[in-house]
């Protein structure tokens, strides 16, 4: 059945679902209070799951950057810690994330660690460290492309903790 707008009623209940679900996780960002803003792109397409395998990496040689050799052993509130949105995963793979950094993590030391690490697990790629002034605006951007149906709730999502070990 068609509705006014021309969408049927099917349609538009996904969208509600959806639009609930993208309110979810703006929330849970901004309950998590992050301080930094980190984009990191592949400018190469190497799937969904090569993405998540070099982000784990990466994150993982943060946090032994900032805790030393046994970072594995740190509680995860000791940890790196944050919600990632990977966007175009078909054609420019690259991802958003809101992070909350160790307490010893510093701006400046953190652009150039990322420059260290991303260019080393992902020579092609590049990468944007920014300090959250402000969350407005932030999640909203991070979780744009959750407004498309085709946007994979289970797969674009990344929690960090989810690559402790």
């Amino acid at each position: 059945m068609l509705l006014k707008s021309g969408m049927s009623k099917e349609y538009e209940l996904n969208s509600i679902d959806a639009f609930r679900t993208r309110l979810a996780y703006l929330k849970m960002t901004d309950d998590m209070q992050p301080d930094t803003y980190l984009s990191l792109v592949a400018n190469r397409q190497i799937g969904i799951t090569g993405f998540k395998l070099r982000l784990k990496a990466f994150f993982g040689h943060l946090d032994r950057v900032y805790l030393g050799p046994k970072w594995q052993k740190k509680s995860l509130d000791e940890r790196t810690d944050g919600i990632g949105f990977v966007e175009k995963k078909k054609s420019h793979i690259h991802s958003h994330f809101a992070i909350r950094s160790p307490a010893n993590a510093y701006l400046c030391n953190m652009k150039v660690h990322t420059e260290n690490i991303w260019n080393v697990i992902c020579p092609s790629g590049t990468y944007d460290v920014q300090m959250i002034k402000t969350i407005w605006g932030l999640t909203g951007y991070n979780t744009k492309e959750q407004e498309y149906d085709n946007y994979d709730w289970h797969d674009q999502v990344v929690y960090i903790r989810d690559f402790a070990t």
